[in-house]
């Protein structure tokens, strides 16, 4: 037993009119087709059972036994293989229509009503009964103890997240408005929230008249609840590990560039496996050059025709490190509301410093991807630093980032899975622009296995995707469990891209396109950055 990952795309480059309606004519005249042959299916089985029971009058009649072919040309046997045939077609017809209308994001707007209205429905009932909505996240916390109990590595939580997946996001923001507009919580949370926002007069006016942007807070809720949780969180997490940053470069002067990390990095794909491997700390490297209670990011270096350099910065995500950047309750301060309180985050002062120290300049083109928090890390140095860097593209994997302000310049790929409840936690779906794409990953547990590979041997991804044949079953998510897991795991939405990918969908194709060419040149250096916060 394996698992797959099948893939859906929201959002990008939108089709023209008359290529939407072509592409929806032709899928229509497909499925008509299809439906046409499953017709004819029927009567040539219908066939079969007229010859049979010919023959077997004629065999009553005369008492001997009548072979299949002695009669005539059109057997039994015959009308049963055709009608195998007219039924094979039918259903190839029929899969191609519907990869037809993934691919080009036919249904698109239906969907995203259809999901909206929902979200809605749900968000309403935990806001009108907050009941609900705890014993839902109740039920996820007495799954997390069942697992503790058991030692059954999340099972019982993978199963509530996939149980819940059309609620989570529901849930998430209407308790979050709920405690907005509670009495009770509302004025802690408003006081908590405010403390490190706005500093300009104008700004401070607008936050203290509640009543008049009671709006702007209800749309919001989820980041102003996250300032309110950082301004307690952040003082009790640096008292506990410190709150000055320790960043060390590791030199590794024996290595070269593309050995640094798994995969060269030549397109989206690759890094996502170099992601991999770096949160799971899998880089052959040992201490003392490596500190294992430290977060590692890498950045990448490339050197384009004309002389100019281009950057990546690969960030991993959640690490629960005792003394690292990448901790637990670094999570609230990164999906603030507040651009202050956004930048004082250990993770994303620790990103910004090995950016500033790696010597990347304001006009050189950066692209940065990230799992998890290391996603929310990237959507906040794209939208607060804007003008000190020249942020061209954003790829986050699992990361809850539709509440950031990210300049409608950068381009943004967001890879998510249908039951993971991380990204469920900004309470909304992302934007829908012409360079934000989110791809929407299901994952689907088959009875076929993948062939192992033999000792020694590695995954090579470097070939082109368009040699490749395609899989309409979704592609196989390797290095997880046969049981079922949480969809967390970056392997999941490796899988997931690498689906979206085989589609062939235009909107898929330009943001790898433009990320391509963001880093595009020769390789010159990988450098690997690691911080822990020290008192």
């Amino acid at each position: 037993m394996s698992w797959k990952v099948k893939s859906s795309v929201v959002g990008g480059m939108t089709l023209s009119v008359a290529d939407r309606e072509a592409y929806i004519s032709f899928s229509r005249k497909l499925n008509n087709i299809a439906k046409e042959l499953l017709t004819l299916k029927n009567l040539w089985l219908n066939a079969a059972m007229v010859i049979a029971g010919q023959n077997y009058g004629i065999q009553k009649e005369s008492g001997a036994y009548i072979h299949d072919s002695s009669q005539s040309f059109l057997t039994e046997s015959i009308c049963h293989e055709y009608a195998h045939k007219c039924y094979l077609m039918s259903q190839n017809l029929e899969n191609l229509a519907f990869l037809i209308a993934r691919a080009n994001n036919l249904y698109e707007d239906a969907e995203f009503r259809a999901k909206d209205e929902l979200d809605n429905k749900i968000s309403f009932l935990a806001l009108a009964n907050p009941i609900f909505a705890l014993h839902v996240l109740l039920s996820a916390g007495l799954a997390v103890n069942q697992d503790n109990k058991n030692h059954s590595g999340f099972q019982n939580l993978a199963r509530w997240s996939y149980t819940t997946k059309n609620i989570q996001q529901g849930i998430i923001r209407g308790l979050s408005q709920h405690l907005i507009l509670n009495p009770i919580t509302s004025l802690p949370i408003f006081i908590a929230g405010n403390a490190k926002g706005p500093i300009n007069k104008k700004e401070r006016e607008t936050s203290l008249n509640f009543l008049s942007n009671a709006q702007k807070y209800l749309s919001q809720a989820i980041p102003f609840i996250s300032s309110a949780l950082s301004f307690v969180s952040a003082p009790i997490n640096d008292r506990k590990q410190g709150n000055n940053l320790l960043l060390t470069k590791v030199n590794e002067m024996w290595r070269k560039p593309g050995s640094v990390l798994a995969r060269p990095g030549r397109n989206l794909l690759e890094t996502l496996e170099n992601l991999t491997e770096l949160g799971s700390e899998n880089l052959g490297v040992r201490p003392p050059l490596v500190n294992p209670d430290a977060a590692t990011i890498a950045i990448q270096r490339f050197r384009r025709s004309d002389g100019s350099s281009s950057w990546l910065v690969i960030i991993p995500g959640t690490d629960g490190k005792a003394h690292s950047p990448f901790g637990w309750a670094q999570n609230a301060e990164v999906m603030s509301h507040s651009s202050l309180v956004r930048k004082q985050a250990d993770s994303t002062r620790m990103v910004v410093e090995a950016m500033k120290r790696s010597g990347i300049k304001s006009n050189e083109p950066v692209a940065l991807v990230g799992h998890s928090q290391g996603g929310i890390v990237a959507a906040s140095i794209a939208s607060d630093y804007a003008k000190q860097y020249n942020i061209q593209h954003v790829v986050t994997a699992g990361s809850p980032i539709a509440n950031h302000p990210i300049p409608k310049k950068t381009w943004v790929t967001s890879i998510e899975m249908d039951d993971e409840i991380v990204p469920s936690l900004d309470g909304k779906e992302n934007p829908r622009r012409n360079n934000w794409v989110t791809i929407h990953g299901h994952a689907i547990h088959v009875k076929e296995s993948k062939r192992s590979l033999p000792p020694g041997v590695t995954r090579f991804s470097g070939k082109q995707y368009s040699t490749k044949k395609f899989n309409n079953d979704g592609i196989f998510v390797n290095d997880v469990p046969e049981e079922r897991t949480l969809t967390h795991d970056l392997h999941y939405h490796t899988a997931a891209y690498e689906d979206a990918l085989q589609l062939g969908s235009k909107s898929v194709r330009e943001q790898d396109r433009h990320f391509q060419n963001t880093i595009n040149g020769k390789l010159q250096s990988t450098t690997l950055w690691q911080g822990v916060m020290k008192k």
